[in-house]
C-alpha cells in the first residue's frame, strides 16, 4: 500500500521531494493535470498519472491501490480564479471523491491542504482551530464547503485531516524579488492588515507528520510570526537598501486588520517548525493573494 498526492504544484512537488528522502520505501503515486509536467515529476514517483480529480475514472485509478491520499489542489493557470473556478477545483473534486469511497476500502487516510482564509477577518485578533470560520462569500465560502464535504467522509475506519495553510513562501517564491518592485511607490492604505506565512518545507513536513501521526480534524499550519503587511514590505525594502513604500492612508479594497493565527495545536501534535520566523530569504505570494 502507498500514498497518492493529488495535485503536484508548488507544495505537492515539495512533499514528493521530502518523501523521496525520508520515506524511500513508500510507493508514491503523483497526479497532474498537465502532460507537459511529466519530465519534472516522473523521477519523483513510482507512478505518475494525468488526473482531473473531478473525473471519477481518473481519480479512482489514482487512489485505488493506496491507503493514504493527500489533496494539494489548486486552480490551474496564473490568472486570478473566480469562485466558480474554485468550486470546480475543490467542491466538485471532493464530491467526486465521496462518490468513489465505497470502491476504495483500502483508503484509510485523507489529508487536505486548505487555507486559513476560512477564518475571514478577525480585526487583528488571534484565531485558532476552535474559532468559528467566517468565510463570507466567494473563495473562502467555497473552501469552507470543501472542508465540510471532507469532514463528513471521516469515520472509525478512515481519518480525515485538514491542514489550514498560511501563505506559502520558500524557494522560487522569494520575498525580496517579489516586493522590490514596490520600492518608492505610492500604495493605498496604511498596510495595517496582518498576514500569516509558512515555509513550503514546513508545510510539506507537517503533511508527513500528519501521515505518520494519524492526525485528524483541523490543524493550522503557520509560522510564529503574524506580520502586518506594511512591516513585511518595509522590512524587505530596507534589507535591499531600496526606497520605502509611501502608504497613503486612504481606503483600500480590503477592510479590517486581518487575523493572527495560532499554531498551538500544530506544536502540541509534535511538529517543530524549521522556519518559525520569516527571514531574509523567505518568499511570498502576490500581495493580493495573501490568505
Amino acid at each position: 500500500m502507498g500514498l497518492t498526492i493529488v495535485g503536484c504544484g508548488y507544495l505537492g512537488k515539495a512533499l514528493a521531494r521530502q518523501l523521496q528522502t525520508r520515506r524511500p520505501g513508500l510507493r508514491l503515486t503523483l497526479t497532474t493535470t498537465r502532460a507537459e509536467r511529466h519530465g519534472e515529476l516522473a523521477d519523483l514517483a513510482d507512478q505518475l498519472l494525468l488526473c482531473d480529480a473531478t473525473d471519477p475514472s481518473q481519480l479512482l485509478k489514482a487512489l485505488r491501490h493506496n491507503h493514504t491520499a493527500v489533496f494539494c489542489l489548486a486552480p490551474g493557470g496564473d490568472r486570478q480564479v473566480n469562485a466558480d473556478g474554485y468550486r470546480q477545483t475543490f467542491v466538485d473534486s471532493f464530491r467526486c471523491l465521496g462518490s468513489l469511497l465505497p470502491g476504495l476500502p483500502h483508503l484509510r487516510q485523507i489529508i487536505y491542504t486548505g487555507s486559513c482564509s476560512v477564518y475571514g477577518d478577525a480585526e487583528g485578533d488571534w484565531v485558532d482551530e476552535s474559532t468559528a470560520p467566517a468565510a463570507g462569500t466567494g473563495h473562502g465560502a467555497v473552501l469552507l464547503e470543501s472542508e465540510r464535504l471532507l469532514t463528513a467522509m471521516g469515520n472509525s475506519e478512515r481519518r480525515v485531516c485538514i491542514l489550514r495553510l498560511a501563505a506559502l513562501h520558500g524557494p522560487g517564491r522569494e520575498l525580496d524579488d517579489r516586493l522590490k518592485g514596490l520600492a518608492g511607490r505610492d500604495r493605498t492604505g496604511d498596510g495595517r492588515s496582518f498576514s500569516n506565512w509558512v515555509h513550503v518545507h514546513d508545510a510539506a513536513g507537517a503533511l508527513i507528520a500528519a501521515m505518520d501521526g494519524a492526525w485528524s480534524g483541523v490543524v493550522n499550519v503557520v509560522n510564529d510570526e503574524p506580520i502586518r503587511m506594511r512591516d513585511l514590505v518595509d522590512r524587505s525594502l530596507k534589507r535591499q537598501l531600496l526606497d520605502p513604500v509611501n502608504w497613503s492612508g486612504g481606503p483600500t479594497l480590503e477592510s479590517g486588520n486581518g487575523r493572527r493565527i495560532r499554531n498551538d495545536r500544530l506544536k502540541a501534535l509534535g511538529y517543530r517548525l524549521l522556519h518559525p520566523m520569516l527571514d531574509g530569504q523567505s518568499g511570498v505570494l502576490p500581495v493580493s493573494q495573501v490568505p
